[in-house]
């Protein structure tokens, strides 16, 4: 899920034209970004999915839901 090698935890690889991996502003924001797509999947499950999904098909059909 690491959008760039250098933060991933299982396939980690350092980046060539990195001079300071722990001050590297790159490394930093993807480092945010891997953890905010890992909590997100972490807390979602394909029962969610599939809601999110039936949900946007009806609005695409032009059905709103108004139940609660």
């Amino acid at each position: 899920m690491a959008p760039v090698p250098c933060v991933s935890d299982s396939t980690y690889a350092k980046c060539q034209e990195c001079l300071d991996e722990q001050c590297c502003g790159i490394r930093l924001v993807m480092k945010d970004v891997r953890d905010a797509i890992s909590n997100l999947l972490d807390k979602t499950s394909l029962a969610d999915m599939l809601e999110r999904e039936d949900k946007a098909a009806k609005i695409e059909e032009g059905i709103l839901d108004f139940s609660i």
